[in-house]
């Protein structure tokens, strides 16, 4: 408490003097007996704060926000109904443009609040939710009668995205309730960038299945958090399988779930299948999956522009796998020969010049493959490896013209 209140009061005055910057943060860090982050009931004795933060937040809009909105943020604190009657009215007509709350014990309390401000204050675009203990009907309160029905305005109100539901569920998430917070992304279309959390809610096969299914229709999410959650390796199959057909997806985080080896090995085949150059260029080239910390897996798919990852890939595959030869030009054969000058146009913007070993690290794991001298000369080639590349497709294939 002897951190919070100064804290507290320091943002008050920021709001009141106008010299608020970043987000607001009210936050209380206390462990209970087991050493976990345990949300704090202080609401009477705290009451006088709320009020003073309510009207403070209202001034700042007022009469110092110009065009800027606040970002706010209520960790490790219980807000009972009455602290949530005291900030409704402040929500629904402050600049705010985004808020999360953490740690509440009153998700139908939190809902009707989040609901009522929603539909409101048409300034916030994101809001998000960790470890209060939403049911179905909370979440469709919030969903048809606020985010569904703002979004269907269009371009009259901004776009509105539920953002983050972590540690909301402990035993998953209901398929319906789970395909409700789902098309929650699908309706924020317009947004630039989508992201999603729903780590920590125990979910496991029953839930994977559903993801998968979203994730093939290309939805436009941009990443998707489903760490510390009870997915195993079969799941990491269902889930690898969507990416084929999603072109949106830049990160999937599934760190601390329940997949071992041969999930890892579904998601590397779906981002990099070297059965073929043809299975190659048809892997997914757009989405970085986050299995485990340090993993050299995560460094596929890590350029920005998705044609680099592409060619990379594809590079690596025609020089890692010829034997003796430099470039495996084997795996040219039915190549259309209008495409060959394409190839060696893509040699100086696919061949990476970075001496990194990772993604031939990860070739010879797919391929159960051995390094040898070869490999490590192409790690190390540096800027020379894409004039190299091009210099080799030419004489394999010059060569044997001049002496046919």
């Amino acid at each position: 408490m002897e951190r919070l209140l100064p804290s507290f009061k320091q943002i008050i005055q920021s709001l009141r003097m106008g010299t608020v910057s970043g987000p607001i943060l009210i936050h209380f860090n206390h462990h209970d007996e087991d050493g976990n982050r345990d949300a704090v009931d202080h609401g009477d004795f705290l009451m006088p704060y709320w009020k003073e933060f309510a009207a403070a937040l209202t001034h700042w809009s007022e009469y110092h926000a110009d065009e800027i909105s606040l970002k706010v943020f209520v960790c490790f604190i219980e807000i009972p109904k009455a602290v949530l009657d005291v900030l409704r009215p402040a929500f629904e007509q402050s600049r705010i443009e985004s808020f999360f709350f953490r740690g509440s014990r009153h998700p139908g309390d939190m809902a009707d609040f989040v609901t009522s401000v929603l539909q409101t204050n048409l300034y916030i675009t994101t809001v998000g939710f960790a470890g209060i203990a939403f049911v179905h009907e909370d979440l469709e309160a919030i969903y048809h009668r606020a985010i569904k029905s703002r979004n269907a305005a269009g371009q009259i109100t901004k776009i509105l995205q539920l953002q983050q539901l972590s540690g909301c569920f402990q035993d998953g998430i209901e398929t319906e309730t789970l395909e409700m917070i789902l098309a929650s992304v699908s309706t924020a279309a317009a947004s630039k960038e989508v992201t999603l959390y729903l780590d920590k809610n125990g979910m496991s096969s029953r839930e994977a299945v559903v993801i998968a299914e979203f994730l093939s229709s290309n939805p436009t999410l941009t990443a998707l958090n489903l760490s510390d959650n009870r997915f195993d390796n079969a799941d990491a199959a269902v889930l690898a399988n969507s990416l084929s057909s999603n072109t949106n997806l830049r990160e999937l985080y599934l760190e601390n779930d329940e997949i071992k080896k041969n999930g890892r090995f579904a998601f590397l085949h779906a981002m990099f299948d070297v059965s073929s150059l043809a299975s190659c260029a048809a892997s997914n080239h757009t989405c970085r999956v986050w299995i485990l910390q340090e993993d050299p897996s995560a460094l596929i798919n890590n350029r920005e522009l998705i044609s680099m990852n592409k060619w990379e890939k594809i590079f690596a595959m025609l020089a890692l796998s010829g034997g003796d030869s430099f470039i495996n030009t084997s795996l040219l054969e039915g190549v259309p020969a209008h495409l060959i000058p394409m190839l060696l146009n893509k040699a100086d913007f696919g061949a990476n010049e970075e001496d990194d070993p990772r993604v031939t690290d990860l070739y010879l794991e797919l391929t159960n493959i051995i390094r040898s001298k070869k490999h490590d000369v192409w790690d190390n080639l540096g800027k020379t490896k894409p004039i190299n590349c091009m210099y080799e497709l030419m004489r394999c294939w010059v060569v044997p013209l001049i002496f046919a």
